[in-house]
């Protein structure tokens, strides 16, 4: 009589197996060599708008928090060139110390490290400017 048991409780151990998140060490991952169709988002996070992405033919897009942005870029292995970026010009209430954060950390990016998930932003002496998350990996 036991066996009718087991077999239904297998049954939902496997289901329930199936439904478990895989965990992604980000330690061992791999560089990512192109930033070409990613998106990403600052953290800690700011503003729920504030985001990059990187689109084809070197065209950046994004939004400050407050502001859309575009622009051009270029990628030639870690390093990382933004022509100047342009916006709207929309004023709105505490938001627009952290876009403009947001903003110079970009246009002083000079070098990358990514990950599939993760992006960190170097100025020209090597400090970190901004670390970012995959946003459309989620």
């Amino acid at each position: 009589m036991a066996f009718p048991i087991i077999i239904p409780l297998a049954i939902g151990a496997l289901v329930l197996a199936g439904c478990a998140k895989v965990a992604t060490d980000v330690r061992n991952a791999r560089p990512l060599a192109n930033l070409e169709g990613s998106e990403w988002s600052p953290v800690p996070e700011g503003p729920a708008e504030q985001f990059v992405a990187f689109k084809q033919n070197g065209e950046i897009i994004g939004h400050g928090g407050c502001n859309a942005f575009f622009g051009q870029y270029s990628q030639d292995g870690t390093t990382l060139t933004l022509g100047a970026l342009a916006s709207t010009k929309k004023m709105c209430y505490g938001s627009m110390e952290s876009e403009a954060n947001f903003m110079r950390n970009l246009q002083d990016t000079r070098r990358v490290e990514a990950t599939h998930l993760k992006l960190s932003l170097f100025d020209a002496d090597g400090e970190a400017l901004m670390h970012l998350r995959r946003r459309d990996w989620d």
